[in-house]
């Protein structure tokens, strides 16, 4: 069985897991500031117990690049590029990659994105109305958080005995999106060009008027400065003041009137994205899947969400939601709601063997 490293970098921490074929052998989350990366990559070689065969990089934007992708010359020439048009997330993947083929220079490595699961959503849903010149160079909605969406599918299907379920899918964390999936293949979801559009996030606006960019350009702004400010220091950041779900929440039930704006925005586009993909969907819509940090551990954003989608025939099961289960609908809901800890690193490892990659 060959051994693969998974590798998935966030921009303060790097999530690794160790598997043998498809058995984890361990699985461990580091946290870095700054430049720590270097280190956590260094630490993490001298710890490994076995050394790997196979070292797997979650990058988030891979535009129309397929996975797995193979890392040489010419690629991490390309991975370059596609770090210049994503910096947030693709610049933190090159360092470690340009570090772990160093560290791992015995190892085949490859490149997994996140953009590939949503490659078939259809040319009507990705174009914007700018330029056609624009679109033919690439610039359209290419859609995230793919890697847990795969995994999100395959267990879905798993549960529901279906091999291709009609899904609303929504990974709610740090970075929020929804996922429209027909007949086991994404449609269409709420992230763009870049992870910045669609949900308001913890720290990212989401949808905005172009308009409102162009008026914080024209009001001195570099366009750096910018860029800061729509990755790190806007959404629920912005409105409330706190970067922790959790004590979103807290504010909230205290009744901290920001608090309370920013959960009612954050519900209000989710439920604008659900309610559109439900449409897409034609009403048949075999289940609402919750995962990520929010998704996966908040009841309440669940049943808010859930009690605006009651007219659809969406039920809870109230005691199965307070405890984070997998299955959260009653027995009497029309659309089973699910909760499923996204797993994107064993996902990676499935995606490689998939491909039938030979080394």
């Amino acid at each position: 069985m060959r051994i693969f490293l998974c590798l998935n970098y966030g921009s303060s921490s790097l999530k690794h897991a160790l598997f043998e074929g498809q058995k984890q052998i361990l699985r461990h989350k580091r946290v870095f500031r700054g430049e720590g990366l270097s280190q956590a990559l260094r630490e993490l070689a001298k710890e490994l117990p076995i050394s790997p065969e196979v070292v797997l990089h979650r990058v988030v934007h891979g535009m129309e690049h397929k996975s797995p992708m193979p890392i040489e010359g010419q690629s991490l020439e390309i991975l370059r590029e596609l770090a210049r048009i994503n910096p947030l997330h693709n610049s933190i993947a090159l360092e470690g990659i340009e570090q772990s083929l160093e560290l791992f220079g015995k190892s085949k490595h490859y490149a997994i994105f996140d953009t590939d699961f949503h490659s078939n959503i259809p040319e009507s849903a990705r174009i914007y109305g700018l330029d056609y010149e624009l679109y033919q160079r690439g610039i359209k909605r290419y859609g995230f958080h793919g890697i847990s969406y795969s995994y999100l599918l395959r267990r879905s299907k798993q549960v529901l005995e279906k091999t291709k379920p009609n899904l609303i899918m929504m990974h709610l964390g740090q970075g929020c999106s929804v996922c429209a999936v027909k007949e086991g293949v994404s449609i269409d979801t709420s992230m763009g060009f870049t992870p910045l559009e669609g949900l308001l996030m913890v720290a990212r606006p989401g949808d905005v008027d172009a308009g409102v960019i162009l008026h914080m350009l024209r009001s001195g702004l570099s366009v750096e400065e910018l860029e800061r400010r729509l990755y790190r220091e806007s959404g629920i950041r912005a409105i409330a003041g706190v970067s922790d779900f959790e004590e979103l929440l807290t504010l909230k039930r205290n009744g901290n009137r920001r608090a309370i704006l920013a959960f009612e925005a954050f519900l209000h586009r989710l439920l604008k994205y659900v309610g559109a993909y439900w449409f897409f969907l034609e009403g048949k819509v075999d289940a609402l899947v919750f995962s990520g940090g929010i998704g996966e551990n908040s009841p309440e954003v669940r049943e808010e969400l859930c009690k605006r989608l009651a007219f659809l025939g969406v039920e809870l099961d109230q005691e199965a939601n307070r405890k984070n289960q997998e299955v959260i609908s009653s027995k009497g809901s029309s659309v089973k709601v699910l909760v499923i800890q996204t797993q994107e690193e064993l996902e990676m490892v499935n995606i490689f063997v998939e491909s039938n990659k030979i080394i």
